[in-house]
């Protein structure tokens, strides 16, 4: 059963820098080949500063550039190896580019438990705010997850 008095609750910031060639690998290994992620002059002449990164990168973040993600979630009673993804939303409020540094900060903002006559599941949702290089608020990325009992 979630403990609720963990909403509200901040992990450890981390942080991740953008690399140019993870921004094309991202682009190849989901099939997308617009050029504005593989080449700086395609993105460019579209109008970006630079390789723009996609949309969905932010769910890598929280698996590579935070390596205390697992022991994080354990710490507060959460049973990673129940964990089921239940959905993934992302609030760009400024582009991201490789060379970009960003610092991350996860805050637990929802969490319940649902009863049924066979067992329960926590319902938890994860908000990471991300800055830049220059503390500019970059990336709100908002995950919730399953954690079947």
């Amino acid at each position: 059963m979630f403990d609720q008095s963990k909403i509200g609750h901040s992990f450890s910031p981390f942080t991740i820098e953008v690399e140019r060639c993870k921004v094309h690998e991202l682009a190849l290994a989901i099939g997308d080949d617009n050029p504005v992620y593989h080449s700086r002059e395609a993105a460019q002449a579209a109008g970006y500063q630079d390789v723009p990164l996609s949309p969905t990168a932010p769910t890598i973040f929280s698996f590579w550039g935070n390596p205390h993600f697992l022991e994080q979630l354990t710490s507060i009673g959460i049973n990673v190896m129940r964990i089921l993804h239940g959905e993934e939303s992302y609030e760009y409020l400024a582009a991201v580019y490789p060379g970009d540094t960003l610092s991350g900060v996860t805050t637990i903002t929802d969490g319940k438990t649902r009863r049924s006559k066979d067992g329960s599941m926590d319902i938890i949702t994860l908000q990471t705010r991300y800055t830049n290089q220059d503390n500019q608020p970059v990336v709100n990325a908002t995950t919730m997850f399953v954690v079947r009992e």
